[in-house]
């Protein structure tokens, strides 16, 4: 591939057969405010950061940090002009999809699916399963997991129950018991279920 045509830049273009002299950073340049260098007096651009040591440090944490944290860590590290925006850029740059802490099993609709397979495709206390929710049984704020132990499977109806209190869980071990109190509020309006 041809190189670029700006001095000391190692890079090539972006196609063996091109009609362009510069690679893809010096042609966003010109683009952008007319010339290859660096704009002058610009706001801490991406380029100034050393890519080696910041890629290698988004590779090694992206899975354990969100972009804030590894940001806080960069700026203690002495990167202070180093922004949000330039770790995210990195992060997108190399590859890596932004995923709750890079872990895709914390992704929501992937926990969702974990525990209905687990649970089954029916509320699990009143049975009904044309609709469907996922209910933290520790909530968030309390300090409960998104794990498929901390959820249960429950339709629309009675998730409102629960998050009015009008039902009490504190464990899985709970739910039988309210499946007995709904299925005698149930049977008491309704001749016909059960």
């Amino acid at each position: 591939m041809p190189k670029c045509l700006i001095k000391n830049c190692k890079k090539h273009t972006r196609y063996k057969n091109t009609k362009a002299k510069y690679c893809t950073m010096h042609l966003a340049r010109i683009k952008r405010h007319g010339y290859p260098e660096q704009k002058k007096d610009a706001y801490f651009s991406l380029e100034k950061l050393p890519h080696k040591f910041i890629d290698n440090f988004i590779r090694c944490n992206h899975q354990k940090m969100i972009d804030a944290e590894i940001l806080r860590i960069l700026k203690k590290k002495g990167f202070k002009n180093a922004t949000i925006w330039n770790v995210k850029y990195r992060r997108r740059k190399l590859g890596f999809k932004k995923y709750l802490y890079g872990e895709i099993k914390k992704h929501k609709t992937w926990i969702r699916d974990q525990a209905i397979k687990k649970y089954g495709q029916k509320c699990e206390l009143c049975r009904y399963k044309l609709s469907l929710d996922i209910h933290h049984i520790t909530p968030k704020s309390r300090g409960g997991t998104h794990e498929i132990d901390n959820l249960m499977v429950i339709c629309p109806n009675c998730h409102a129950l629960i998050t009015r209190r009008f039902l009490h869980l504190n464990s899985r071990k709970d739910i039988i018991k309210m499946r007995n109190k709904i299925a005698i509020l149930l049977n008491d309006h309704d001749p016909n279920f059960g």
